[in-house]
């Protein structure tokens, strides 16, 4: 008869919510003011580029914004977690991803997907909705790695002042 012994795991990581929210504002604000720059430029002066060149450089462009607000929103979630653990800062801005992309696809003024501004009455063709769905499809994604990257980077920050802290102590 076999007996399975119980071995214990290490003690769970404690979630913070709050850090979540702080790297989900963040990154909203970034994207935010880095699509206004886009539209900006896009549409500064009085000569705007041709119809379809424009729409490419635009979601190139929010593509890129989504890419550097997840990184740096996964930096702050983690760094604001206070996890010593890279996988408790992971986690951390794995969920901040998840609520950045759920808010960015309601946004009316993103470019990115836009579902919410979306009435009954527009009816859009095919290969419109084909390319929205693969730019947040391959966009997704993109954002995910870059997500954890800033994951990883904020939970080395928070590990090296740890390390300092330890080092530096007062008497």
């Amino acid at each position: 008869m076999a007996i399975a012994t119980f071995v214990p795991r290490g003690p769970l990581p404690m979630f913070q919510w709050s850090a979540v929210a702080a790297g989900l504002f963040v990154s909203l604000g970034i994207h935010i003011v880095l699509t206004a720059f886009g539209l900006g430029v896009a549409f500064m002066g009085g000569d705007v580029m041709e119809g379809g060149m424009a729409a490419m450089g635009l979601l190139l462009w929010s593509g890129l914004a989504w890419l550097m607000a997840s990184f740096v929103g996964g930096y702050v979630a983690a760094w604001v977690s206070g996890s010593l653990r890279y996988i408790g800062g992971l986690f951390h801005g794995l969920v901040m991803w998840g609520a950045l992309t759920f808010v960015l696809m309601f946004l009316p003024p993103s470019t990115t997907m836009g579902v919410g501004a979306m009435g009954s009455e527009s009816a859009l063709s095919v290969p419109v909705i084909s390319s929205v769905a693969w730019f947040v499809a391959i966009g997704g994604l993109l954002s995910l790695g870059s997500t954890i990257w800033g994951a990883l980077v904020g939970s080395s920050v928070v590990e090296q002042v740890e390390a300092k802290t330890e080092t530096y102590r007062a008497a």
